[in-house]
């Protein structure tokens, strides 16, 4: 059997390569959300002998929700930018503020982890070779003599780093900040300086470019010097082995932790947020993250076979009422496409029949959701049973009473609040069209919603059951540590 690495060389260089692409404003061709996550499953087994790395590691996981963030806020700010042509500096505001934090995180996330390297280096016999860099021979003179040799510090990777960390934000953001240039309402050349912005940005690309090759080749040559003493990483790997892998209870609370976050952020993508009619938070997200979360708990939560089963029927069936939305919004059925509203329905027999398959099809999909809350309900309760002082009285249940019955009252809780965020997501279709035709004197008439705040009063069901869901997921993962955090 091949015995299990305790650092990952290759994800190390993987992940240098996603940090050193250059960006435009935010999007990031190859995302440095990648490259923590690279880092992170490098490091985590040496984590676990060096504290400082595996605080460097839980740097590397906060600059990873940093840069995931990226998505959602790039979405929006499009959203935003295509709905007014007059809200370009969004871009300019996304670029400024992500530049900020990446270089913030980014710097700590680095130091942390060359100052937890330079720890293993001291606390461990023959770990020197860390923080001892090789020196390149010197080429000798035309005169024969030899060039004096300079150590190569290893404060300089850090250096380089920060220098390399600056030069790509200010390269991704200084672009943007064309859009507040001054101008004249009238121009006579009839140049505007966001004419400049494309060039300006390519300049940027191509410096930063530099900067990053300068950098990764370092690093690179880090990483391989590290790799040739394999003796060292043997003795780390056996000092892993009889220290950190008999203690299952960290290994449970890492997954149990992991779960309580898939589980919270699938609660809130559950969330039904309507915009121009169109749900902006499709379904089959939240499915998918159900069903990453089944697998990352499975093995301490039993059998999570039925919120496999049903997390996959609610992925199918929002899928297909994300189809079906997207037909009653544009039907292409004709030769030219039409964008229905609800006020269709009552006045095209075609946008009524879309309609009620979308409405159906929805129906189905609350449903499926249904099955998963009640899964979920029974893999917490199992977690509450298997991981946790079911009979003791801890700070974290916050109560007289006994941990089991607590955590069985909130999940009976979460699995009301989950009915009725689906039934009144369910009624949301039938209200949203409840009209009230009103005649008018020309002979015609006019359709009057009869609910006319049935979008808010949707919203905010399913939000209270998305925050006591994400509460209930992030105290069962606290109540775990609590039991296994000093065994």
């Amino acid at each position: 059997m091949k015995k299990k690495k305790v650092i990952s060389f290759g994800l190390l260089i993987a992940a240098f390569v996603f940090f050193c692409n250059p960006n435009v404003n935010i999007l990031d061709f190859l995302p440095d959300c990648f490259a923590c996550l690279f880092v992170v499953i490098a490091i985590s087994r040496i984590g676990d002998l060096c504290e400082d790395l595996g605080e460097a590691k839980r740097a590397f996981i906060t600059l990873f929700w940093i840069n995931i963030s990226k998505f959602p806020a790039m979405i929006l700010v499009a959203w935003i930018t295509g709905t007014n042509m007059n809200e370009q500096t969004m871009w300019l505001l996304a670029a400024f503020c992500y530049a900020v934090g990446e270089a913030v995180f980014t710097i700590r996330a680095f130091s942390l982890l060359f100052e937890g390297l330079a720890y293993l280096a001291t606390r461990n016999d023959g770990g020197e070779f860390i923080y001892t860099l090789p020196t390149r021979h010197p080429k000798p003179k035309k005169n024969g003599k030899v060039r004096q040799v300079r150590p190569r510090r290893f404060e300089s990777l850090i250096g380089s780093t920060i220098v390399f960390t600056i030069a790509k934000v200010a390269c991704y953001a200084l672009p943007e900040f064309i859009f507040i240039a001054p101008h004249d309402d009238i121009n006579p050349t009839g140049i505007l300086p966001t004419h400049y912005r494309p060039l300006l940005i390519g300049v940027g690309f191509v410096v930063c470019l530099f900067f990053s090759a300068f950098w990764l080749i370092k690093m690179i040559q880090y990483v391989s010097h590290l790799k040739k003493r394999s003796d060292f990483w043997d003795n780390m790997r056996i000092e892993y082995e009889t220290k950190v892998l008999p203690r299952r209870g960290i290994f449970v609370m890492r997954r149990v932790h992991v779960f309580a976050i898939i589980v919270a952020i699938a609660a809130v993508l559950s969330v039904d947020l309507y915009l121009d009619e169109i749900n902006r938070f499709p379904d089959f997200i939240s499915a998918a993250l159900f069903f990453s979360a089944a697998c990352v708990i499975g093995k301490e939560a039993g059998n999570t076979r039925w919120l496999k089963l049903s997390s996959i029927g609610y992925f199918v069936t929002s899928v297909v009422t994300f189809v079906t939305m997207i037909g009653f919004k544009t039907d292409y059925s004709g030769e030219v496409g039409i964008a229905y509203t609800y006020d269709s329905v009552h006045k095209v027999a075609r946008a009524k029949e879309l309609y009620t398959v979308y409405a159906v099809s929805n129906l189905v999909t609350q449903i499926a959701f249904l099955f998963v809350m009640f899964s979920l309900a029974a893999v917490m309760m199992r977690i509450v049973r298997a991981h946790t002082g079911i009979n003791t009285l801890t700070g974290v249940s916050n109560s007289s009473r006994p941990l089991e019955s607590v955590y069985a009252s909130r999940i009976m809780r979460m699995r009301f609040l989950s009915f009725a965020a689906a039934v009144m997501s369910a009624l949301y279709f039938y209200f949203v069209v409840d009209v009230e035709r009103v005649p008018l004197r020309n002979g015609g008439q006019i359709y009057m919603a009869k609910f006319e705040v049935v979008w808010m009063v949707d919203f905010v069901i399913a939000m209270i059951y998305a925050i006591h869901a994400a509460n209930l997921a992030t105290d069962l993962s606290s109540e775990v540590n609590y039991k296994y955090k000093y065994e």
